[in-house]
């Protein structure tokens, strides 16, 4: 058996995230079907990290466990049987101790935000028509830098041994007519990234203050969250190793 790396681009928008969920159409369930065609058995595929339901990648890595085969036929066959919202951008053969979760360094995402209604971006960006205070959103997410301890951004329920992120970059850029929040981390917890969008949006729209944005953080309590950015606006862009 050999172990191949791969890269996957994927429109979120229909499927419940990318993990096995039973009853559920996933990503993860969509790839590992195609393979168990091709196979005749299912191949366990691991990705770099779960997105949530409606969230979307644009590189995102995952590894498989497979017979000696020809990587072009494969990734030929694969785009052929996946639905056209998701799609193999590259395979290949790599260490058979690579792990696309835990080998990764750095994970990016970016949420895409729309300041007008917007036809073309309806599933690919969050709608905000009230004004926002730009520079104060800045301010906001120059303060998520320094944070450790995300368990205020965290779902409640999320099943991990703790909440402590190593966060590489948290800015807003201008692309075009969006605006555009990035964030790099070594790891990100269950809903972790739409929660500080949803309270850096409330700073700039003026629902709440920056010191009341410190307390939220200091208190880690979830429930303190003023809004939740929806999926749609969230894309993983790229995870580095």
């Amino acid at each position: 058996m050999r172990r191949v790396k791969a890269v996957f681009e994927y429109d979120g928008t229909n499927y419940y995230g990318w993990q096995l969920q039973k009853g559920q159409r996933t990503i993860q369930g969509e790839i590992e079907q195609a393979l168990k065609i091709i196979f005749k058995k299912r191949i366990p595929v691991t990705g770099s990290g779960r997105t949530d339901t409606g969230v979307h990648a644009r590189n995102q890595v995952a590894h498989f466990d497979i017979p000696e085969t020809n990587l072009n036929i494969l990734k030929r066959s694969l785009n052929g049987l996946l639905a056209s919202d998701i799609v193999v951008k590259s395979l290949e053969f790599c260490a058979p101790d690579f792990h696309a979760r835990f080998d990764a360094k750095k994970r990016l995402y970016r949420y895409y935000i729309s300041p007008q209604p917007t036809a073309l971006n309806r599933n690919f960006a969050w709608a905000v028509w009230q004004p926002l205070n730009w520079t104060l959103m800045q301010v906001g997410a120059e303060r998520i830098k320094p944070v450790q301890d995300f368990r205020a951004f965290c779902k409640v329920k999320s099943e991990v041994k703790h909440h402590r992120c190593l966060i590489l970059e948290s800015r807003w850029l201008r692309k075009e007519d969006l605006l555009v929040y990035e964030i790099a981390a070594d790891r990100f917890l269950h809903g972790m990234v739409r929660a500080i969008v949803g309270t850096l949006v409330a700073l700039g729209s003026g629902k709440i203050t920056l010191a009341e944005m410190e307390r939220i953080i200091d208190s880690g309590d979830r429930r303190l969250v003023p809004q939740t950015a929806p999926a749609r606006g969230l894309v993983l862009e790229k995870v580095e190793y």
